[in-house]
């Protein structure tokens, strides 16, 4: 780790910590409002979009939107590549996530991510889908969007993997209109994109939460480019709407390669 690597670190790992914990406490002092007001979920979204904005400050990040920028509410679907697309998609939109079981149990953060009202699924277990899809379900119409990685996991970002449809079942059944976004990453220093593999960004190896968070901090930072569909997809079939929606994705993803060279 060079000098500077070492001044950035410092003084940003203090400063997320402190930031964190500010939010947290002001999650904590609305969530009354969860059961005596139907305004709890519109709050939540304007602390996590707050947050998401001073993470990006304080890892060194530039949010740089393409497309149409949905409005809540609104169901979106986004490619997956690192840790950081949690704040860098909470940074650009009011909304929360279904996200990986594992993460509640995550000291500190995990119950953080529970009082914001992420919607935790447990992949491995087929039956967890139908609890989800009813949590799913009271979520849609809420005053903030729901956001899900249909890849099922982190990638390095050279190219999509297939996406799953089942925690698109309940849009498909509702007729609700689903957005899609592209993300990707290029440093400030070095110029490595993850659309060719080759950004520092990206968590996809077994490499450690807190050695690739550290390393992070360390680096100059980044631009988190987001690419928004224009159109919306719409289909009684959750496989058929997965797949126009993937289709979508693929061309998409090579022409934003393709722009990168």
């Amino acid at each position: 780790m060079t000098f500077t690597g070492w001044i950035r670190l410092l003084i940003r790992l203090p400063l997320i910590c402190l930031i964190t914990l500010v939010h947290i406490l002001l999650i904590v002092l609305c969530y009354p409002l969860k059961w005596l007001s139907t305004h709890y979920a519109l709050v939540v979204g304007f602390i996590t979009h707050s947050w998401g904005r001073c993470m990006m400050v304080l890892t060194g990040g530039k949010l740089d939107l393409q497309g149409s920028v949905p409005k809540p509410s609104f169901y979106l679907v986004s490619n997956h590549l690192s840790y950081a697309d949690i704040w860098v998609l909470l940074a650009s939109l009011r909304a929360t996530f279904v996200a990986k079981h594992d993460l509640k149990s995550w000291p500190i953060m995990g119950q953080a991510m529970k009082l914001i009202g992420i919607i935790f699924v447990n992949r491995t277990k087929k039956m967890d889908v139908s609890r989800v899809n009813k949590l799913i379900s009271k979520e849609l119409h809420s005053p903030r969007g729901l956001i899900v990685f249909p890849e099922g996991t982190t990638t390095l970002g050279d190219l999509l993997k297939p996406y799953h449809s089942p925690l698109l079942e309940i849009p498909a059944t509702q007729q609700f209109p689903v957005h899609a976004v592209l993300l990707h990453y290029e440093d400030k220093m070095g110029g490595g994109k993850s659309l060719f593999g080759s950004s520092y960004v990206p968590w996809w190896d077994d490499t450690s939460f807190v050695a690739h968070f550290i390393s992070l901090l360390t680096k100059k930072g980044y631009i988190a480019r987001l690419s928004f569909s224009d159109q919306t997809w719409q289909d009684e079939s959750r496989k058929k709407l997965t797949e126009s929606i993937y289709d979508w994705s693929e061309i998409e993803y090579e022409n934003l390669k393709k722009h990168a060279q």
